[in-house]
């Protein structure tokens, strides 16, 4: 009677054991260099000479999708290296953010939006410019904006520092 019992839990151990869960497609990756260089308008205009800011690094994009296939999430993130320049003086800031869009069972979807945004140190003013924490937005299958559902982190707009830092300084 033991040998009855054992073979058939021997054979459903290793039935257990070698049945794999059923499996998602595997997940899309894609990376984007990202290099472009532009004249901010405000930041010229409220230092009263050209500014050029200059944007490179990576956009990486990952897709998920379910066993059937279909899309239930994408992580983008950013790595970027920022710099402002004018007057030969050049200011040096940077872009780390991950951005997250997750389908909701009705078709709605969130964005999350977490890390830094541009932060710019400027020295003896420490971070001048940029913003760091997290957005979480809710939009309609339509991709209508329906709420914010949370908005934290801190934001820094000094231009007067950043203004200063670019003004070529005055031989003595």
């Amino acid at each position: 009677m033991f040998k009855r019992i054992l073979f058939p839990l021997a054979l459903v151990c290793v039935a257990a054991a070698s049945a794999s869960p059923a499996q998602g497609v595997s997940p899309t990756a894609e990376v984007i260099p990202i290099d472009f260089s532009f004249t901010p308008p405000i930041l010229s205009a409220t230092c009263g000479f050209p500014v050029t800011r200059h944007v490179a690094g990576t956009l990486t994009i990952r897709t998920f999708y379910d066993a059937q296939g279909s899309f239930i999430r994408e992580l983008d993130q950013y790595h970027l290296i920022d710099t402002v320049s004018a007057n030969g003086q050049t200011l040096v800031g940077r872009t780390t953010q991950n951005i997250s869009v997750t389908l909701l069972v009705d078709g709605s979807f969130t964005v999350a939006v977490a890390g830094t945004d541009f932060l710019l140190p400027v020295s003896g003013a420490g971070i001048s410019f940029g913003s760091v924490g997290r957005l979480l937005l809710l939009f309609a299958a339509d991709n209508t904006l329906i709420d914010v559902l949370q908005d934290v982190g801190n934001v820094e707009s000094d231009f007067a520092a950043v203004c200063e830092a670019l003004t070529p300084s005055q031989a003595a």
